[in-house]
């Protein structure tokens, strides 16, 4: 399994690979970021894939803080509440087998013989 998913992230990569040299590749030409205080002049090929890449990670960070944390604390809670709600029960079933064997050996004592 894992031979299989190394090969796929190979392939993965060297596609993204392939592809961003492409793209750098056809838009060679010079393009000015004015930041106001700032300039930048790169090609745009490197201005495409570098916004495209923040892009990404800027969406991986906030999904990551939108759904995926929260998500986990909620299941966190949950785990614990069901742990919690399991150990009262274990608990409770005990004591009632222990009243039940008490009450079948006090039951057993007390045979009176006739003779």
């Amino acid at each position: 399994m894992s031979m299989i998913k190394k090969t796929f992230t190979l392939i993965v990569v060297l596609t993204l690979l392939i592809g961003s040299v492409a793209v750098s590749s056809l838009n060679a030409n010079s393009v000015e970021l004015n930041l106001y205080w700032y300039q930048i002049s790169l090609p745009l090929g490197f201005m495409l894939l570098a916004f495209a890449s923040m892009g990404m990670l800027f969406g991986m960070l906030l999904s990551w803080l939108l759904w995926t944390w929260p998500a986990k604390k909620r299941k966190t809670y949950w785990q614990r509440e069901y742990f919690k709600l399991k150990r009262v029960q274990d608990e409770q079933a005990a004591a009632a087998q222990a009243a039940a064997s008490i009450e079948n050996s006090s039951e057993d004592t007390s045979v009176a013989k006739i003779s």
